[in-house]
């Protein structure tokens, strides 16, 4: 398969080749070729094959001695971390795409059970249909899509679960005269124990929410709720609150729900956030669906993502200069490392140098990415060894999450590399 960067420079028919029965076949086989190369997947819907594989970042270090970015999979930890999380919620797990769409992921996070997939684009659903044809479910998600999107997913790709926060997308929906459609009215709620705030660009208002499920029931389609109450949420009381506002909701609007999203917003175990483990999550949840009263066929859905990918992947990148006690990696936050922009966001940090000691003692560096601008820096420092120097790599551990899902090609830098590790 020929990417853009491989193309033959010197282009089939050229006066130096034409007439001759090789030259035919070439002509020929570069049209093949050119034509497969005009068809071929994006990046996000391209199978991964024959992927890279090692017993320890260490020995990966040690045996490629990686001049870029190299993206580090434990493959068995997301199907461990998929399996915990589902035999603890008491319904239905979506994995949010978004969260990290890489197929070797994806196809982990399904055999360890994960079916059914939260998507916000035509390009997630058919990344999963791809991978997994009619055996998986999506749920469309995102509450701003446009007609053409609402139709390809309903006519072609068979969707019937989606999100509204608005009278003017429930309308979209209503346009289909589909009476399999699912509309799941999504109601924003308060974030002040979550690190991203989702509800300030989503989410109705108890007042929207009761007119937009009465719509939907009247337009002949199946409704019910959603929330989320926002990405690295450290508190479960957050889930509680949100389901006391349902409750309010549902009794006004008195019309049936056939299901109710709780979200994401489940947290990873971050250096420096206070977590509680996801059976206090899941309590609060429970005890606040069971409040609802709602009848036994209803369906109880979450949605997470970096719950269930965050602490199996890593970012090894390589120190290419140093500055007294400030590092210039050869990633950065227009690359894998985009979350790392918030002071907020740490990351454990483990220093590689094959075959040399290096230093106990360690020290806070300043961090800067490879881009010739200067909001290329981690908002928080990386604690490494005193003589870390260029040459060096070093280990960003729970990458897992919005990582490679956010990489850009900014200065002609991204992380190009992935591998899987076993430990």
């Amino acid at each position: 398969m020929l990417s853009k960067q491989t193309q033959p420079l010197l282009l089939p028919g050229a006066a130096v080749v034409r007439g001759s029965e090789a030259s035919r076949k070439l002509v020929a086989a570069w049209a093949l070729l050119r034509d497969r190369w005009r068809e071929e997947p994006s990046d996000e819907t391209r199978e991964v094959r024959d992927l890279p594989h090692y017993r320890s970042v260490e020995e990966m270090v040690s045996l490629v001695q990686p001049s870029e970015s190299v993206f580090c999979m434990r493959l068995a930890e997301f199907g461990r971390l998929a399996e915990r999380f589902a035999a603890s919620f008491p319904g239905k797990v979506l994995y949010a795409v978004k969260c990290n769409p890489h197929p070797e992921i994806l196809r982990a996070l399904y055999r360890a059970g994960v079916r059914d997939f939260d998507v916000a684009s035509v390009e997630e659903i058919a990344l999963v249909q791809k991978l997994f044809g009619q055996d998986a479910q999506v749920a469309f998600n995102n509450p701003a899509k446009s007609r053409a999107a609402i139709h390809r997913a309903s006519r072609l790709n068979g969707v019937r679960h989606y999100v509204v926060d608005h009278a003017s997308e429930l309308a979209k929906l209503v346009a289909l005269g589909d009476p399999e459609i699912v509309v799941a009215v999504r109601l924003a709620t308060s974030s002040n124990q979550a690190r991203y705030d989702l509800s300030t660009k989503f989410g109705a208002t108890p007042e929207e929410g009761i007119v937009l499920l009465r719509a939907a029931h009247r337009a002949g389609l199946r409704a019910g709720l959603a929330f989320h109450v926002g990405s690295q949420c450290l508190a479960p009381q957050c889930f509680a609150d949100a389901l006391a506002l349902c409750r309010e909701v549902i009794r006004a609007a008195e019309v049936p729900i056939s299901l109710l999203n709780v979200g994401g917003g489940f947290p990873a175990p971050y250096p420096g956030d206070e977590t509680v483990s996801l059976d206090h999550y899941v309590a609060a949840i429970v005890d606040g669906y069971r409040s609802l009263e709602l009848p036994a066929d209803c369906q109880l859905l979450c949605e997470p993502g970096r719950a269930l990918v965050a602490t199996a992947a890593s970012v090894v990148v390589q120190v290419v200069l140093r500055k007294d006690q400030r590092l210039y990696m050869n990633d950065g936050i227009f690359g894998s490392l985009s979350e790392l922009r918030s002071p907020k966001e740490k990351r454990p940090a483990k220093l590689l140098r094959p075959n040399r000691p290096f230093s106990s003692d360690l020290c806070a560096f300043k961090t800067y990415g490879p881009t010739c601008d200067s909001d290329d820096v981690l908002g928080a420092p990386l604690l490494l060894p005193v003589d870390t120097e260029e040459g060096d790599w070093i280990e960003i551990g729970m990458m897992g999450a919005y990582s490679a899902a956010l990489t850009t090609r900014f200065n002609g830098f991204s992380c190009g590399r992935f591998v899987s590790l076993d430990v």
